[in-house]
């Protein structure tokens, strides 16, 4: 939790994925990940306001940005080639001809069908909305309350829903928006195939969610 910390650079260093906890930086406004083998990105990254330049140019595994991204400065010349990528095991979820792959954290990908949310995503959302917005503090919680791995997902959520913000913990309703139908497709001038992947946390807000709105 740098606080201070306003510029990241990790070009060429062979990442194949970055920390959610990036996303929390409150004075991140610059971040550069050229040249790696990134597949995918924090489903929260370009949430915060402060941080408006991210650089993930030559990162030819990744072919989804998070929507949070749409209106910041993006480099991503290069990304999206079409490259076999069968040796990154990783969750993803197709939509025609593109794929895109999500973080291993979540366990289901929903879909306009899905009515019901699983009862363990329930449960920490509920979680979440008692001890963060009633009590202020996750710490509250004892050490031995929850396991490690649900306690670290109560302090940072996978993502946020792009429609209303709802925290999201195991499940995630991915709708995608080509970058060839939105104004930055000029820029880019097919070299690239990526395209913005907006994560919602229910049918209704998947349904709802416009890039461009």
């Amino acid at each position: 939790m740098c606080l201070s910390l306003q510029y990241l650079t990790a070009d060429r260093n062979r990442l194949w994925c970055v920390p959610r906890h990036l996303c929390q930086l409150p004075s991140l406004n610059e971040l550069s990940m050229a040249g790696n083998r990134l597949a995918f990105l924090p489903l929260d990254l370009g949430r915060s306001r402060e941080l408006q330049y991210v650089y993930v140019d030559n990162n030819i595994h990744l072919k989804g940005l998070p929507s949070y991204l749409y209106n910041k400065v993006i480099g991503c010349s290069g990304c999206g080639a079409p490259i076999q990528v069968s040796e990154v095991k990783l969750l993803s979820f197709s939509s025609g001809q593109l794929t895109v792959f999500l973080p291993a954290e979540v366990k289901a990908i929903g879909t306009e069908n899905d009515h019901v949310l699983p009862l363990q995503e329930l449960a920490m959302r509920s979680l979440h909305h008692t001890y963060h917005s009633f009590l202020k503090d996750l710490n509250f919680l004892s050490p031995i309350s929850l396991p490690r791995s649900l306690l670290e997902l109560l302090h940072c959520p996978l993502g946020h829903c792009h429609r209303c913000s709802e925290p999201m913990f195991t499940i995630v309703y991915p709708k995608l928006f080509p970058l060839r139908e939105t104004p930055m497709a000029g820029l880019h001038q097919g070299r690239t195939t990526v395209s913005f992947v907006a994560y919602c946390c229910s049918t209704q807000c998947l349904q709802t969610f416009d890039l461009l709105s």
